[in-house]
């Protein structure tokens, strides 16, 4: 009997792998040795942008602007990874179907891709546009202690998993409620750690959609396998002509929401999308979807060279990480590889005035995010009796139990009247 689903004992490195290892190499023997060096890389594109000397220090040659990738991790207006962008400057905000959001729409957690200008001194940008991109939407195949199973793709819920407002945690979820997840996705175990959980109605949801590694293909039947999904895309499905379906490619797919179980048909197929416009700051957070060498991989799709630079020892695919440096032709050139620990990577930052204070509960409402200040949080600049509303604060702080509220654990008062 034919087995309709395979799955590869090896695989082979791509042309694109192959370049991004010569890449790689010229930066490290530019950088004279590659370990602290004296060099200077010099490599000539055509265009703009920024490489790395022997020691990861960027050099600039024309282009500005910076690009980030990663969870809202705080507002005032966005904090995406170390830098707050200003929200009000972005000509456009739209999610990955491209309907145009409202700023007030962008919660924490949630997934952006953030294009702006340069960073300044105190850390700040204005945003040019923002995009936010969920990797998961569909119903719940079942749930078991801290891990969801949507669309046959694993959802691990961790301390710092934020929930909706309104979705008491993951106590108020059932088989069969559609949900949508942002997070990082592991091309190992196609695992999503989510950073966000929103419930959805299915009145409202046109198609399902998933972001994930193809671990089987059969292209006589037209299905492919993702996690444990099978995903039919014998009918006529939008596929770009230059995407070549195969195994281990990482791909978003949109997805009929009939039938209600067994194999899904796929409506839409896309590569993960990269940014290919230089950038002289460069931000990305995810996972490494894809690894050659220590010096070549990729996170989230995008080609990293980490020549002339330490990395983390061990460094593998699908390790989590944070990665710093310049976007050169499509590649990020690293200055630094940091990995992250899923149970401490978001830490919370909120700048406004506080709203629908209760003294009882101890809690306010702060960019439409609930705060909670029990637990004698440090205060500067004021006290507990200073909270009024209308202050403006700062507040820094955790996940809370549940995950419906932001723990603070320092409150600073930015004016008293």
């Amino acid at each position: 009997m034919k087995n309709v689903l395979t799955t590869p004992v090896v695989q082979g490195i791509t042309r694109r792998e192959g370049l991004l290892s010569l890449l790689g190499s010229a930066l490290a023997l530019a950088g004279c040795g590659g370990g602290g060096g004296g060099g200077v890389a010099s490599i000539s594109s055509g265009g703009t942008g920024s490489l790395s000397d022997g020691g990861g220090a960027a050099i600039s040659s024309g282009a500005t602007g910076s690009f980030s990738v990663g969870p809202i991790s705080g507002f005032g207006s966005i904090i995406v990874g170390a830098i707050r962008f200003d929200d009000s400057t972005a000509s456009s905000i739209l999610d990955d179907d491209g309907n145009t959001l409202l700023s007030n729409q962008l919660k924490l957690g949630m997934m952006v891709r953030v294009k702006g200008g340069k960073q300044k001194a105190d850390s700040s940008a204005n945003a040019d546009s923002i995009e936010v991109r969920s990797e998961l939407l569909g119903p719940i195949d079942s749930i078991s202690g801290q891990t969801l199973v949507v669309l046959g793709q694993a959802v691990q819920v961790t301390v710092t998993t934020i929930f909706e407002e309104g979705l008491t945690g993951l106590s108020a979820l059932a088989v069969g409620d559609i949900v949508e997840a942002h997070g990082f996705v592991d091309p190992v175990s196609n695992r999503l750690t989510a950073t966000r959980i929103e419930r959805k109605n299915l009145a409202n949801v046109k198609a399902f959609k998933l972001q994930g590694s193809i671990s089987a293909l059969d292209s006589t039947s037209k299905t492919l396998r993702i996690g444990t999904l099978v995903i039919s895309f014998a009918a006529p499905v939008d596929i770009p002509a230059s995407l070549t379906l195969a195994i281990g490619k990482l791909v978003r797919v949109r997805l009929a929401t009939t039938p209600a179980a067994g194999t899904r048909t796929a409506l839409k197929i896309r590569a993960v999308e990269v940014e290919v416009a230089d950038r002289d700051e460069a931000e990305v957070e995810g996972t490494i979807t894809e690894f050659t060498s220590g010096i070549s991989f990729k996170v989230n799709g995008l080609p990293v060279t980490a020549s002339g630079i330490t990395v983390p020892a061990g460094l593998k695919l699908g390790d989590r990480v944070k990665v710093e440096g310049s976007l050169v032709n499509g590649v990020l050139v690293a200055k630094s590889v940091k990995l992250d620990d899923e149970n401490d990577s978001l830490k919370f930052e909120l700048h406004g005035k506080v709203d629908s204070l209760s003294t009882t509960a101890k809690t306010f409402v702060l960019r439409g995010v609930t705060v909670d200040y029990n637990g004698s949080p440090a205060f500067v600049k004021g006290t507990a009796a200073n909270l009024i509303n209308g202050v403006s604060v700062e507040v820094k702080g955790v996940t809370s139990a549940g995950g419906t509220k932001v723990k603070a654990t320092r409150i600073t008062f930015e004016k008293i009247d």
